[in-house]
């Protein structure tokens, strides 16, 4: 009782409360800043009465920055120093913020210190100052029966040596300067803001718009309605309601009909088309032609029922890439169903030879070697096809393959590319014959196939193993590159930013020469197998165009009434279109003079509908007041 009397004592020492003195009073002038016209509501009197206990200094807090105060109220504390604040990256515009550290090309491909011979790929120029010189996109050690041009990740101040050679190549200079010690600069831009202004400004910052209740029945069912057969595209890229006209439902909308006749944007006719609906490749085997019945469901599931216990290892290519993919592989019981011999038509008559009955023994593992053997044969794979080198399909295919390897685009532009690469590369796979290279043949001799085969002197694929591979590359592989690639690009287009214009326009070219590539392999299969039309697969190829045209819409949609590929346009349009550099305005230069070239053959293709040609659907990227085209 006592300590407690006492403690009682001490504190009613230390703890005392003073009345709040009333504020003075000011005249308000309008020169007399706010702080003296508004004082602090109380004045706190010092007081002696406090213990005067000795304090020991615990450590910084980063919560406070400014020593004055901390100083003048806790004489033994120190100042605390300031925290280190993120910096907003200079080179891309989403809004994200990042710490200062710097990051190599991504790992995205493998070293293999087993191989030893050197391919380089070069470009024939015929003339000085072309977009890409002679020089090599990658050096890649390979077997000496395959070639392997895939480039390898270096520590090049952060970027690879793909992007090395980039910056030397003449017009193809990168979108920033990177200078000997590891800095950037940005000799291209006259104006550097705060780098938060781009988080406060950018669109993916603001809160999403939320729509409200309907206010009436009638509201509900046009929106309902609209849903059901899609808004239209120039309603879709400017997130307005696209109303349908109920006289013509499936005629333009009345939002674009209101649009005035004299504005640029009624060049577009009123489309209701949307990204995510464009096919991009085969569905499968055409219909009866299958080589099983099995898997109807495309669900991945091995086969159960092995006629013999011996697991046999081969390699499998196309011919495409630099390397083959090796398989396990195990022979099986057929049952009803499986095809056991590859056919062909020949003169009008139908051969056929006889396979041993091989299957595939682990999908999982075979989905996997396809998927790094994607990814490692991105530019062998459009070497290969891609030719004459001095032409605009080579030297877009290299600029697209550069920019996916440049640090300084992007990571959104730079995913966006390799995804479309990658993709491009799946759908190879499956448009040509795919064949046993190698010393295990099977049992099958080399000369199985005759002269009058398309892959004579080649080991064909057992039918079922073939129905495996499709199963793997169509609807496991190229199905999630697909819906990644296209939702990716959705979004790109639909955020409508100046500084992606480059990017779209090369993932669009090549996906409408990919479209040229598909159609060509329809008719192609056709004419193999004996079948009396056009194409083997008239409705999926009618699918493809249609695609095509989805693609070119929302092109033309972005240029904003801006032909960037024709002589009109000056190069300031350029740079308020797309915010292009020097190197970037070249590139679109030359491709404009290549297209003025051609335009009196591209029309003569469109005339007469060769669908399967390369520039089929390229072309129509510089096509002025474009409009869709009737296809089969």
């Amino acid at each position: 009782m006592l300590a407690k009397t006492a403690l009682r004592d001490v504190m009613d020492k230390i703890v005392r409360y003073y009345p709040i003195a009333p504020p003075p009073t000011y005249d308000y002038e309008p020169n007399r800043p706010y702080t003296v016209e508004k004082p602090p509501s109380m004045d706190v009197v010092s007081s002696g009465g406090f213990v005067n206990a000795p304090l020991k200094a615990p450590s910084p807090s980063s919560f406070m920055e400014d020593g004055t105060s901390s100083t003048r109220y806790l004489p033994n504390y120190p100042a605390l120093q300031p925290s280190p604040q993120p910096e907003m990256d200079q080179n891309d515009n989403r809004g994200q913020l990042n710490f200062n550290t710097h990051s190599s090309v991504s790992d995205y491909y493998v070293n293999d210190n087993q191989l030893t011979t050197s391919v380089a790929l070069d470009t024939d120029i015929s003339r000085p100052g072309s977009m890409v010189q002679e020089h090599p996109i990658s050096a890649v050690q390979c077997s000496p029966q395959f070639s392997d041009a895939l480039p390898q990740p270096h520590s090049d101040g952060g970027l690879g040596n793909a992007v090395a050679r980039y910056n030397n190549i003449p017009n193809y200079g990168g979108r920033a300067h990177v200078n000997t010690n590891n800095t950037v600069s940005y000799p291209d831009m006259m104006h550097r803001g705060s780098p938060f202004d781009a988080m406060l400004t950018s669109p993916l910052n603001r809160p999403a718009a939320r729509r409200g209740p309907f206010k009436n029945n009638d509201d509900r069912e046009k929106t309902a309605q609209t849903r059901k057969i899609g808004s239209c595209v120039r309603c879709r890229m400017q997130r307005i309601r696209c109303l349908i006209n109920p006289t013509e439902p499936n005629g333009p909308c009345l939002t674009c009909q209101k649009v005035s006749s004299n504005t640029k944007i009624r060049r577009l006719p009123c489309l209701r088309y949307k990204i995510t609906d464009v096919r991009l490749f085969k569905p499968g085997q055409v219909r009866g032609f299958e080589w099983t019945r099995r898997w109807r469901d495309n669900v991945v599931d091995n086969i159960s029922h092995w006629a013999s216990d011996e697991i046999k290892t081969i390699q499998v290519s196309e011919g495409y890439t630099g390397r083959p993919v090796e398989l396990r592989v195990r022979k099986f019981i057929p049952q009803d169903g499986d095809k056991l011999e590859r056919s062909w038509v020949a003169n009008g008559a139908k051969k056929s030879v006889t396979i041993p009955p091989y299957a595939i023994v682990d999908l999982e593992a075979a989905r996997n070697a396809y998927s790094e053997h994607i990814d490692r044969g991105i530019v062998d794979c459009f070497s290969a096809i891609v030719k004459p080198r001095n032409t605009l399909l080579w030297k877009t295919y290299v600029l697209a393959w550069k920019m996916a390897q440049d640090t300084q685009v992007s990571k959104d532009e730079r995913d966006l590319l390799l995804l479309t690469l990658r993709l491009w590369v799946a759908v190879r796979l499956t448009t040509k014959s795919t064949v046993i290279v190698g010393d295990e043949t099977l049992g099958m001799p080399r000369d199985i196939m005759d002269d009058t085969s398309p892959i004579h002197g080649c080991i064909p694929l057992p039918p079922v193993m073939g129905a495996q591979l499709d199963l793997i590359l169509i609807h496991q592989i190229q199905a999630a590159l697909r819906r990644e690639l296209l939702d990716k690009l959705q979004k790109m287009i639909q955020t409508n930013k100046q500084k992606t214009w480059l990017t779209c326009y090369l993932v669009t070219f090549i996906l409408l020469h990919n479209v040229a590539l598909i159609t060509n392999h329809d008719a192609g299969y056709a004419r193999k197998h004996g079948i009396l039309k056009r194409f083997a697969r008239e409705d999926k190829v009618r699918e493809y165009h249609l695609g095509a045209n989805i693609l070119l819409a929302y092109f033309h949609y972005c240029n904003k009434g801006i032909y960037p590929f024709s002589n009109e346009c000056k190069e300031q349009d350029l740079r308020t279109l797309a915010e292009l550099d020097e190197a970037m305005i070249s590139f679109v230069k030359e491709t404009r003079s290549y297209a003025a070239e051609h335009k009196r053959q591209w029309e003569r293709l469109h005339q007469e509908g060769r669908f399967e040609d390369d520039h089929f659907f390229v072309s129509q990227l510089f096509t002025e007041n474009w409009e869709p085209r009737t296809t089969v």
